[in-house]
Formats: C-alpha cells, sequence, structure tokens
C-alpha cells in the first residue's frame, strides 16, 4: 500500500515520465490504491502512486453492481480492498439492431446457416461482456475523475471463468511482489541519462511532441514551429545536442543551430511513427499520428469490412495486412511504426481489439 506521505510529494517533470516502465504498462494495483492516487498537477487523466506516473490500470474483482445504459455498462468491481466503477462500452452489434429483424431477408439455405452461425457468435460475445453480480471480471483501462467519483473507462473487459480460483490466486501472489519489487520502490532516473550529452536534445524533442500531441495539431510545416517561442527558447539555450555542440557558435548564426535542433526533432519523431508524411509531392506538411482523423477512419474500416471475410473472421487481421492496405487506400508512404501508434490508440479507445499477437478485429 501507499506510504501517506508518499501521496503528497512533488510529481517529477512530464518530460521524465516515459522513463519510468510503470508509464507505458497497465498496472496492477489494489483497487484502494487507484481510488487514493493523487492526480496529477501538469496533465488531467495521469496520476501518481509512490512517484510512478500511472494513467492504465489493470484490474480483477468480482462485480457487486451492474447498470446498463443504450451505450454502455456501468459495473461496480470489488477487488476486496475497494470498489470501483468501470466503464465498459458496448460493442456496435450491441446498440444495433436485434439480428432477428434481418432473419426475414434471409431466403436460402446457405444465408439461414450463416446467420444462425452469426447469432451463435453473437451471443458468446454477449456472454462475455455482460456480466451479473458474483461474475469475476478482469478490466483493463484509463482512470478518470466524473462528478468527483473516481472511475476506470475500459478498453478491454471480460468474464473470467475461474471455477478453481487458479487466476484470483495467481493475482493475489503477484500484487505483493509487484508492490515489493516495483510500485513501491520509489522511481530514480537512469544516470546515464542524467550524464548523457544528448540528454537535453531527448528533452527538446518530447517538448516538441507534446506541443504537437496536446495542442491537437493535425498537419503543420517546420517553419510554423519555428515561430512558437517556448519550443524556440529551448533550441535557444546552449547544445541542444552533441552534433551541436561541435558546432562552432561565433562562425554559425543562432538561427542556423535553432533550426538544426527542429531538423533533428522531426526525423527523430518521423522515425518513431508521432509524425509521418502523407505524400512525397508535399514533402514540407507533416501529419501528426494521434490527429489524423481519415487515417483513423480508413485503418478502422479496413479491419471492420476484412474481418467479415472468412479468412480473418476467425483470428483477425494481422498487422502487416492492416498496413498493406491502409498503404493501397492511403498512403503508399505509411510506416510500420505509424501503424503501430494508430492501432494503439484505436485499441485504447475500444474501436478495434487485438485477438492475439499482431491481429486485430472489430465488432
Amino acid at each position: 500500500m501507499q506510504p501517506e506521505s508518499a501521496k503528497y510529494e512533488e510529481e517529477m517533470p512530464s518530460l521524465f515520465w516515459a522513463l519510468d516502465p510503470v508509464f507505458s504498462t497497465f498496472a496492477r494495483l489494489y483497487i484502494k490504491d487507484i481510488k487514493e492516487m493523487r492526480e496529477s498537477k501538469q496533465v488531467p487523466g495521469i496520476f501518481f502512486y509512490n512517484g510512478h506516473p500511472v494513467r492504465q490500470v489493470d484490474v480483477l474483482g468480482t462485480v457487486v453492481l451492474t447498470k446498463e445504459r443504450d451505450a454502455f455498462y456501468n459495473y461496480g468491481v470489488d477487488d476486496s480492498t475497494g470498489v470501483i466503477h468501470c466503464l465498459c462500452w458496448k460493442s456496435p452489434r450491441e446498440v444495433e439492431k436485434p439480428l432477428s429483424a434481418f432473419a426475414t431477408q434471409a431466403s436460402t439455405s446457405s444465408s439461414l446457416a450463416l446467420l444462425g452461425h452469426v447469432k451463435k457468435l453473437q451471443e458468446v460475445v454477449h456472454q462475455k461482456t455482460k456480466l451479473e453480480i458474483g461474475d469475476v471480471v478482469r478490466i483493463r483501462g484509463h482512470m478518470r475523475i466524473y462528478r468527483g467519483q473516481r472511475e476506470i473507462q475500459t478498453s478491454t473487459y471480460y468474464k473470467v471463468d475461474d471455477p478453481m480460483y487458479d487466476v484470483q490466486i495467481s493475482r493475489m501472489l503477484e500484487l505483493p511482489y509487484l508492490y515489493r519489487e516495483v510500485y513501491d520502490k520509489h522511481f530514480q532516473m537512469p544516470q546515464e541519462a542524467q550524464s548523457d550529452p544528448n540528454f537535453s536534445m531527448d528533452m527538446f524533442i518530447e517538448k516538441v511532441k507534446d506541443f504537437l500531441v496536446k495542442n491537437r495539431i493535425q498537419t503543420f510545416y517546420p517553419q510554423e514551429l519555428e515561430t512558437v517561442k517556448s519550443l524556440v527558447s529551448l533550441a535557444s539555450e546552449p547544445a541542444p545536442s552533441t552534433s551541436l555542440q561541435q558546432v562552432d557558435s561565433e562562425n554559425e548564426p543562432r538561427s542556423k543551430l535553432i533550426h538544426s535542433a527542429f531538423k533533428e526533432a522531426i526525423k527523430v519523431l518521423q522515425n518513431k511513427g508521432v509524425i509521418f508524411l502523407k505524400s512525397k509531392c508535399s514533402r514540407d506538411l507533416y501529419h501528426v499520428t494521434d490527429h489524423d482523423k481519415e487515417l483513423h477512419r480508413v485503418t478502422t474500416d479496413i479491419i471492420k469490412a476484412d474481418c467479415q471475410k472468412p479468412r480473418h473472421a476467425e483470428n483477425g487481421c494481422h498487422f502487416l495486412h492492416v498496413l498493406d492496405s491502409v498503404r493501397q487506400s492511403y498512403s503508399p508512404y505509411l510506416t510500420q511504426e505509424v501503424m503501430h501508434r494508430v492501432l494503439e490508440l484505436l485499441e485504447s479507445n475500444s474501436e478495434i481489439v487485438s485477438t492475439m499477437e499482431r491481429r486485430y478485429t472489430a465488432f
């Protein structure tokens, strides 16, 4: 459990959060600690446990409350340390018209057989997603505060069939170890990060990324970034990278050094899939992956359509198949890094689901 004094300690700058492995994982915490964690003063929706930034959690517990709305279920989940509300969105097929409404359109025996298989599949999905009081459920999602109450907005949830209590016992044994070895140890910035001469450049790159994502920039030209005062002031600081340290500042104009810093940042962010060029014709117009709604829509539509085909119906579409299809429909220059980022974002928003390693499906 979190020490009382740790709840109110100063949080680390958001620039360093990605260095803590807990930030990138679904933290397996007790519900009591999830409800008591302090929200970040820098970024809403990020919470701190013993100095560790937490944005998504993994919970296993018993359903003690159920409420159903048109578009979602609201489940109260109890893990014996506390109860938290979990917002679980229904799949689109649960919200649409019942399958029986279309049964009259089926005229042949083959279409009726197909209709029967689809109905069975929907029943299985329904059994896994609609829970009753007393069911054991595993939930993954992001935390948020709604009307003053802490809750989890789920990205994945399912009923756990565990008649021998194997899953629950495994979780009971695992959590004390995770707390002892990870969560209750205060995060220390790696020594190499403090001494790395390139680390100042890494900080600048992270700031450029934060500016693009948090301000919901969809497209931009590099020269536009060089007009943002907060970023220019960072790029103007002495020696943002080793490569720039080697430039004689007396012989090179300061503007050239700033331009070099932005050029390096754009190159790194492009390699990571944060930004991309849609067309070689417009070399200077960059798209921000997180906010390219057309790319998100094309990807989702491809997965939905192809998962209706027999070859993809059972296991979903493979990552390389999705990448190849999106390249044909959207842009031939799309990289794997961009596609990975898009799929992770769509899954976190519950628009698609990863069925197994590198395979995706949509309901």
